[in-house]
């Protein structure tokens, strides 16, 4: 008998891998690349994967994430509006088990931490466990010695996942990397069925405002002004984000206020 599904978010920036990911986990092609979907809006396409294991039965939300650190506030604001719009969406279907970020083996960029606090700190208050998936890591000889190697920058940058998995989500030509390919296979598999035995998160929609007015203009430090699209910023929170429309302005005049001294 196979279990109730379970949910997690898959996010992180255009081009890390999320797609490839998500075709790793269910051992066939079902998603496309996001390459031709416009950045910054935070559409999600979700996918449900039955696993061998009855125990893995889960439905993976691919979203379309931040994908420039200088967005203007308009196009920060409506992402945001969509990731609330998933995670509330999930409150009927369970609660959320586990946010999957994915990230190049690389350098950790601004555009990195701005996805972390858009969804691990603010959408879901730190209490979802994040889970860092580190892709492209089929050259290491050793994938897990990326961690070693990066884990004291990773968290200095403020991203503290509660586990993390190094892999590579391809064969490669000829198969070259298929040992690596199941490893991560495997890896990640383990993973989800730990992230997936804890208690799902469920937006607690009565302090949502509050978290807005605290965080958002941290969030929008990079933003130059709100210009003209002001008025359909209050629209889009007052009718998506079931808002105010006193509370949706006073939001806005903080956003400003706190741009101003930047």
């Amino acid at each position: 008998m196979f279990a109730h599904p379970q949910n997690f978010i898959v996010f992180g920036e255009m081009g890390v891998g999320k797609s490839s990911l998500i075709n790793l986990i269910a051992g066939e092609q079902v998603a496309k690349s996001s390459s031709g979907i416009q950045p910054c809006n935070l559409e999600s396409t979700e996918y449900s994967i039955r696993l061998s294991d009855p125990q893995l039965n889960v439905n993976l939300f691919d979203t379309v994430g931040l994908d420039s650190p200088t967005m203007d506030s308009a196009s920060y604001l409506n992402a945001l509006v969509k990731a609330h719009e998933l995670i509330l969406s999930l409150k009927n279907q369970g609660g959320v088990h586990g946010l999957l970020f994915c990230i190049k083996g690389g350098r950790v960029s601004r555009t990195m931490q701005q996805n972390y606090r858009l969804f691990y700190e603010f959408l879901c208050q730190k209490k979802v466990p994040l889970a860092l998936v580190v892709t492209n890591l089929e050259t290491e000889v050793n994938m897990d010695d990326w961690w070693t190697r990066n884990k004291a920058h990773v968290e200095k940058s403020g991203v503290v996942p509660a586990t993390h998995v190094c892999i590579t989500a391809i064969k490669g030509h000829q198969n070259a990397h298929e040992n690596k390919y199941f490893e991560s296979r495997r890896k990640v598999h383990n993973m989800l069925g730990v992230l997936g035995r804890a208690e799902p998160y469920s937006m607690d929609t009565s302090s949502w405002f509050a978290r807005m007015c605290r965080l958002l203009p941290e969030l929008l430090l990079t933003a130059k002004t709100l210009g003209r699209s002001r008025q359909k910023m209050i629209q889009m929170l007052t009718k998506r984000c079931k808002l105010r429309k006193e509370d949706a302005v006073q939001l806005l005049q903080r956003i400003d206020s706190r741009t101003d001294k930047y």
